[in-house]
C-alpha cells in the first residue's frame, strides 16, 4: 500500500484487501528486446501506440452474465501500451451491433487516465439481457485500435415469474407401525431407534445385557438424551452371543415392546411406554463407545399389514444402514455408531427438465440462472447442476442477510438448436428444500425463449441412491455422508433421452421474493491426477494427490453388483498406507460406494478437504488415471502470480501457501472448510492478502467482506480488520464505490468507545483478561498457548496498534470521500495513539515494545513478541525503532502463531532485516511452514503443529501469508497511489541468490527479479502500461548513486541501503551498477518480461 511519511512517522500499509476488487489476469504484453527497451522516463512506454486494450471486465469479472439489472456496472480494461490519456466505450446489444454502430451507449472520448471502475452511463439495463462492449484508448497523441468485443449479461431480478421453485416430494411418513427383528449382544447392550427423523432425533430402546438385564426407553431430541422412565427389569437374562427377537408396536403415543429368546415361540410383554415427542419417523441402530450388537431379519409393518421395510441382510451390500457391516448375513453395529433408514424426508432430490429448441435459428447467447435453499445447515451449496450432461456449477453461496443469492452461467456452447436439451440438478439440504432455475435463450433474430423450473419438470427422491448416513461435519454444521448406491443411480438423468416415466412431478414450492445475484466468479470443477498410488493389497489403494483439494473423487470403474468401496479422505497419514480420516478437527471423512455390475461413473457431490485417500474393496490394477480427484476450484489464474528462486526451501513454503489459496477460496472466505466453515474478519483479511499476490479473483474477497459487515465475530481486534481491508482495497483499485456504500458500517468498526482522550490510548475496562469466545474480548494471538506469555491489561499494546492502523486507514477513506471533518478527527486519534504508545510502551533500552500498561498506567515489564510485531507492522514504530525491533525479534525467533507470523515477517522487513525474515520463512523448527510440510500437510495448518492445538485443521488459509509476504516484502511490491497508477519495487535478497516474482494487478502484471552477480545485485522489472514505478536497486551509497537502466546512466537516490530510480515508465527494464551489458542478457532478470 501507499506509505505515508512525516517527521518521525513511518507507516507500513498492508496490501491485504486489494484482492477485494482486483482481477486475476495472466497478461501477454509486447516488449522490446532488453537492449532496446525504452528509456526510464518517456511516456511512449513499450509496444505500439495503437495496441488495443484487453482484459475487459465488468464488476471485476470477465463476461459475467448475472449483473444486477438495477445496478450501474463498473467497466475496466488493461491498456495496450504506454500511458492512457483518454478512452471511449461503446455498449450494444450484440457484437454485430457494435460493428454496425448500433450502440446502446457511446461514452464519446473522455479525457482520463482511468482504466478501471468506469461507471456505465447508458440507459437502464434490461433484466435477463445480454450486451456486448468494447473500448479504445488514446495516448498523448493517437488512438488505439478498438479492443475485441467483450460481453456481459444481467440477471432476472428479485423475482422470476416464469419459474417456480421445485423439489422432490416427501414420501409418506411412517407413523404407526410394528418394528421387529432379532439381535445378538456382542458387547454390553443392543439398542434400536424408531420414529427417527434424523440421527439427532429419535426414540432409543436399549436392551441391556452385561448383567443388568433391563430395558431402558429413552428419547433424543436435537441431540440431547432424556430417560422416559427408569430402566425396567426383564423377565429373563440377556446373555452375550445369544439371539433374541424384539417387537416394538408404535401406536399413536403408546409403544408396546415384546421380547423373547429366538428359540422360543411365545412373546413376552416387557414394557409399555407413553410419550408424544415424535409422531413419525424411520428406524435405526445406535451404539455407545463400549457397545456392539448384531441384528437380523428386520421388518417394519403398517397397521394394515403393509410391509414398509424388510431386510434379511442376505445381500452384503444391501445394508441400508451406513454405520453397519453385513457379516454372515447379519448386520454388525460396531462401537460408537448411529444410523437409520425410512426417515420420510427428501433431503436429496434429483431434478430434471427437457426443452426442445427450434431448428434453423442460431443462438446468440444462452444464460442459465439457478439458486436453492437453504445453505444454512451445511454451510455450503445446495445444488450441483448440469446441462446436457455437462457440469455447469454449484450454488448458491451463503447470503449476507435475509436475501437468497443466485448465480448465472453462460451455457451458450452447451445447447443444441433443433434438439432436446436437458437441465439436471442433484440437490441436498435439510432445511427449506427449494430449487429454482431459469434458462433464457436469445436467438440472432432477436427473439427469446425461456424455460424455468415448474410443473413440467420431473423429480425423484434421492434416498435410494444416497440414504441418510450421518454427517461429515462437526458441531458447527451438518453435511451428508455420501454412501452412494450406484445400483439405484439414475444414470444419464441430466442428459437428453433419459426415461423419466417412473419419476414424479415435483413438489411446487413457494416463490423466492428476495433474489439477488452473487457478484463473484463461479466455482468450477476439474479433475486432478494423483502424485502417487500404492495398491498395498488387491483392490486396496493409498492415494496421494501431492497437495490438498476440496471436493472428492471422480471414478470410472468396472465393478460387480453389490461390490462395496470404502473411501476414506484425510489431510495427513495415520501410518503406512493409511489415512487419518477421523480428522483432528472432528470430522469423519468416510463414504461407502456400492457398485452395480459393469462400467459406471461415480463422483462425490459435496466437500471433503483432503490430500490423501484410502480406498478398499475396489477393482484391482487401478492406476493414477483411474483415481482422479474431483476438485471444486474457484477460478484461479495459475500463471498470474508466480515465484521461483535459488532457495528450494523458500520455493516449497511459497508453493504450500499459494496452493492453499487456490484450494480454499470456494464461494466464500471461511476459516477452513473442515471444522467450522466460519467467516472471520482476521482470517478473511489474510486470505485477501494471499489472493492478491497469487491471482485470486477480487470479487470473492469483496463479497466476504460484505458478509462480515453485518456478521461480526468475538475478538476485540477482528472488526477493525474490515477497515484495513476496505482501505487497502481502495488503495489497489482507486474505487470508492464500496467505501461510500459501507462508510457508516465501517465507522462502527472503530474503537471509539474505548478511546481515552486524556491518555491518548485505547483503554478497555472489560474483555481485557485474555478470555476467549466472548464479545469484545482481546485475543492478541491464537491459540492462547502461542501468546508468548503476553500480559493482558486494560492498556494493551496490540489493541492500540491495530486501533492506530484502523484510524489511519479510516482517515484515508474519509479523505477519498471528501469527508474532511471525519478525516481530521480520525487522524487526530491516530496521532494521539501513536504518540502515547511510543511515550509509554516503547522501551529504547530493550529495543522492544512492552505488552502494555497495567490498570494504574504503570509500564508492564514484559515484552511478548506480539507487542513489537504488531506495533511495527501497523506503523507505530519509526525507522530507527523498527530496526531495533527487528534485532529483538531475531533473538526471540517465531515465538507466536501462524496468524501473528504474517506480521512478524513484515516487521522484520520493515526493520531492514531481510536476513532474519528469510531465516524464519525457511526455518525447520516446530513453529515453521517447513514443519507443516514435514507433517505431510498439503495446505497450511491452523497452528504450527498438532502439539500446539489438538483440534487443528490442515486447511487454514490464514497461515498462507508467505504467498504475500514474499512479493510484498521480499520484493517490496506496493502501490503508492490508489489504483496502482504508481507503485514501488524494492527487492531485498538477503541469503537468496536469485529470485523472480509476478503479481497480478488491475493495471496488468507486475514482474520483479534480482540476481546476485559477485558483490552486486542486478534487478529486472516489468512495469505494466499506464503506470509508473519507483524501483530500488540493493546496494550503493550516498556518495555513489549511479545506476545503469537498460545500459543507460541514471542518477538515483540513495535510500536506506538501496538506490532508488523514480518514475520508471512502462516496459521491461534491467537495472545494475555495472555499466556493461551483462544484466540485459541475464535471463534470470528478463525472464519475468512478457516476451522475455
Amino acid at each position: 500500500m501507499a506509505q505515508s511519511r512525516s517527521a518521525g512517522h513511518r507507516r507500513t500499509v498492508l496490501l491485504a484487501a486489494l484482492t477485494a476488487w482486483l482481477t486475476a489476469a495472466g497478461v501477454v504484453l509486447g516488449v522490446a528486446a532488453p537492449s532496446a527497451v525504452a528509456a526510464p522516463h518517456p511516456d511512449s512506454g513499450r509496444g505500439s501506440a495503437g495496441a488495443a486494450p484487453h482484459g475487459l471486465t465488468v464488476g471485476g469479472l470477465t463476461a459475467p452474465v448475472d449483473v444486477d439489472p438495477n445496478s450501474t456496472p463498473l467497466l475496466g480494461w488493461k491498456v495496450g501500451a504506454g500511458r492512457q490519456s483518454g478512452y471511449e466505450i461503446e455498449v450494444a446489444a450484440t457484437a454485430a451491433d457494435l460493428a454496425r454502430g448500433h450502440d446502446v451507449w457511446d461514452s464519446g472520448r473522455i479525457a482520463s487516465a482511468a482504466s478501471g471502475d468506469i461507471a456505465y452511463g447508458g440507459p437502464a439495463l434490461g433484466a435477463a439481457a445480454g450486451y456486448a462492449w468494447r473500448v479504445r484508448t488514446w495516448d498523448a497523441r493517437t488512438a488505439s485500435a478498438w479492443s475485441a468485443a467483450a460481453s456481459f449479461g444481467t440477471g432476472p431480478g428479485t423475482a422470476w415469474p416464469g419459474a417456480t421453485p421445485v423439489w422432490a416430494a416427501d414420501p409418506a411418513p411412517w407413523t404407526d407401525y410394528t418394528f421387529q427383528g432379532s439381535f445378538v449382544i456382542d458387547a454390553k447392550y443392543a439398542s434400536v431407534t424408531f420414529r427417527e427423523s434424523d440421527t439427532s432425533d429419535f426414540y432409543l430402546w436399549q436392551f441391556k445385557g452385561n448383567g443388568e438385564n433391563t430395558i431402558a426407553p429413552q428419547v433424543q431430541k436435537k441431540g440431547t438424551f432424556s430417560n422416559l422412565k427408569p430402566a425396567e427389569p426383564l423377565p429373563f437374562a440377556l446373555a452375550d452371543g445369544t439371539a433374541y427377537d424384539f417387537r416394538i408396536v408404535a401406536d399413536g403415543s403408546t409403544f408396546t415392546t415384546y421380547l423373547k429368546p429366538a428359540a422360543d415361540t411365545g412373546w413376552t410383554l416387557v414394557d409399555t411406554t407413553t410419550d408424544a415427542t415424535f409422531a413419525s419417523g424411520g428406524i435405526g441402530f445406535r451404539t455407545g463407545s463400549t457397545e456392539q450388537a448384531t441384528f437380523d431379519d428386520i421388518t417394519v409393518t403398517g397397521p394394515d399389514g403393509t410391509q414398509l421395510y424388510a431386510n434379511d441382510f442376505s445381500d452384503p451390500a444391501g445394508t441400508d444402514f451406513s454405520c453397519g457391516t453385513v457379516t454372515g448375513q447379519a448386520l454388525f453395529i460396531d462401537r460408537s455408531k448411529n444410523c437409520g433408514t425410512g426417515f420420510g424426508s427428501a433431503d436429496w432430490a434429483f431434478l430434471r427438465g427437457d426443452v426442445t429448441l427450434p431448428a434453423g435459428r442460431h443462438i446468440a447467447w444462452a444464460h442459465l440462472y439457478a439458486t436453492g435453499s437453504s445453505t444454512a445447515p451445511t454451510r455450503q451449496f445446495v445444488y450441483k447442476m448440469w446441462v446436457n450432461g455437462r457440469f455447469v456449477g454449484v450454488g448458491p453461496t451463503r447470503p449476507l442477510g435475509a436475501e437468497t443469492r443466485y448465480d448465472g452461467y453462460d451455457v451458450t456452447s452447451l445447447l443444441r438448436p433443433g434438439a432436446a436439451n436437458t437441465l439436471g440438478a442433484l440437490a441436498y439440504t435439510t432445511s427449506d428444500r427449494r430449487f429454482l432455475a431459469d434458462l433464457v435463450v436469445r436467438f440472432t433474430d432477436g427473439t427469446t425463449r425461456t424455460f424455468g423450473t415448474g410443473a413440467g419438470w420431473k423429480a425423484e427422491n434421492g434416498a435410494a441412491v444416497l440414504p441418510s448416513a450421518g454427517s461429515i461435519g462437526t458441531s458447527y454444521y451438518t453435511a451428508p455422508v455420501e454412501d452412494f448406491d450406484s445400483r439405484a443411480y439414475p444414470t444419464g438423468f441430466a442428459a437428453p433421452g433419459f426415461d423419466d416415466s417412473s419419476w414424479s412431478a415435483p413438489a411446487l414450492k413457494g416463490a423466492f421474493t428476495d433474489l439477488e445475484p452473487t457478484p463473484t466468479a463461479k466455482v468450477g470443477q476439474r479433475r486432478e491426477t494423483p502424485a502417487s498410488v500404492v495398491e498395498y493389497a488387491p483392490g486396496d489403494y493409498y492415494v496421494d494427490y501431492g497437495r490438498s483439494w476440496i471436493g472428492g473423487l471422480s471414478l470410472d470403474l468396472t465393478g460387480s453388483a453389490g461390490q462395496v468401496l470404502d473411501i476414506r479422505y484425510g489431510q495427513v497419514p495415520s501410518g503406512t498406507d493409511t489415512v487419518r480420516y477421523q480428522t483432528s478437527a472432528g470430522n469423519t471423512y468416510e463414504d461407502r460406494w456400492t457398485l452395480r455390475s459393469g462400467t459406471q461413473h461415480l463422483e462425490t457431490w459435496g466437500l471433503r478437504v483432503f490430500r490423501y485417500v484410502q480406498i478398499t474393496g475396489a477393482p484391482t490394477g487401478l492406476t493414477a488415471k483411474d483415481l482422479t480427484a474431483e476438485a471444486y476450484v474457484y477460478p484461479f489464474d495459475t500463471s498470474a502470480g508466480t515465484f521461483d528462486s535459488s532457495d528450494s526451501a523458500l520455493d516449497q513454503v511459497w508453493a504450500l501457501s499459494r496452493n492453499t489459496v487456490e484450494m480454499s477460496n470456494q464461494n466464500l472466505y471461511v476459516d477452513s472448510w473442515e471444522r467450522e466453515r466460519g467467516v472471520y474478519e482476521a482470517d478473511s483479511y489474510l486470505q485477501l492478502m494471499a489472493n492478491l499476490y497469487t491471482g485470486g479473483d477480487a470479487t470473492l474477497g469483496d463479497y466476504s467482506l460484505n458478509f462480515l459487515l453485518s456478521t461480526r465475530t468475538w475478538p476485540t481486534e477482528w472488526p477493525m480488520y474490515l477497515v484495513l481491508a476496505m482501505h487497502d482495497s481502495y488503495e489497489a483499485t482507486g474505487d470508492t464505490t464500496a467505501l461510500a456504500a459501507d462508510y457508516t458500517a465501517l465507522q462502527g468498526k472503530l474503537p471509539d468507545r474505548w478511546f481515552d482522550p486524556a491518555s491518548g490510548l485505547i483503554h478497555k475496562t472489560t474483555g481485557d483478561t485474555g478470555a476467549s469466545s466472548c464479545t469484545d474480548c482481546d485475543i492478541v494471538d491464537w491459540p492462547a498457548s502461542e501468546r508468548d506469555g503476553y500480559v493482558f491489561s486494560s492498556y494493551n499494546t496490540v489493541i492500540n496498534a491495530i486501533s492506530y492502523r484502523a484510524y489511519e486507514d479510516m482517515a484515508d477513506i474519509a479523505t477519498a470521500l471528501g469527508r474532511t471533518a471525519d478525516a481530521a478527527a480520525d487522524t487526530a486519534k491516530a496521532t494521539a495513539i501513536r504518540s502515547a504508545v511510543n511515550a509509554t510502551m516503547w522501551d529504547p533500552a530493550k529495543g522492544a515494545y512492552r505488552d502494555g500498561l497495567d490498570n494504574s498506567g504503570a509500564p508492564i515489564d514484559h515484552y511478548a513478541v506480539q507487542a513489537s510485531v504488531f506495533a511495527t507492522a501497523f506503523g507505530l514504530a519509526d525507522d530507527q525503532q523498527a530496526a531495533q525491533v527487528a534485532s529483538y525479534l531475531g533473538t526471540r525467533g517465531m515465538a507466536c502463531s501462524v496468524y501473528c507470523a504474517a506480521f512478524m515477517i513484515q516487521a522484520l522487513y520493515d526493520g531492514n532485516r531481510p536476513d532474519l525474515a528469510h531465516s524464519m520463512l525457511t526455518s525447520t523448527g516446530t513453529d515453521s511452514w517447513l514443519n507443516m510440510i514435514k507433517a505431510g500437510a498439503g495446505a497450511t495448518m491452523e497452528a504450527w503443529d498438532l502439539s500446539l492445538k489438538s483440534n487443528t485443521t490442515y486447511s487454514h488459509p490464514w497461515a498462507a501469508s508467505p504467498a504475500f509476504d514474499i512479493p510484498q516484502d521480499m520484493f517490496g511490491i506496493r502501490p503508492t497511489t490508489a489504483g496502482y497508477a504508481t507503485f514501488d519495487i524494492r527487492p531485498r535478497p538477503a541469503a537468496v541468490g536469485w529470485a523472480h516474482v509476478t503479481v497480478p494487478t488491475g493495471k496488468g502484471e507486475i514482474g520483479a527479479a534480482f540476481d546476485t552477480v559477485g558483490s552486486r545485485v542486478d534487478v529486472g522489472v516489468e512495469i505494466p502500461p499506464n503506470t509508473r514505478a519507483d524501483v530500488y536497486l540493493p546496494g550503493g551509497s550516498a556518495t555513489d548513486t549511479t545506476v545503469y537502466v537498460d545500459g543507460r546512466r541514471v542518477t538515483a537516490t540513495y535510500d536506506n541501503g538501496s538506490l532508488r530510480v523514480d518514475g520508471m515508465a512502462p516496459g521491461c527494464h534491467v537495472l545494475s551498477t555495472d555499466r556493461g551489458h551483462s544484466a540485459a542478457q541475464d535471463a534470470r532478470l528478463t525472464g519475468i518480461c512478457s516476451q522475455g
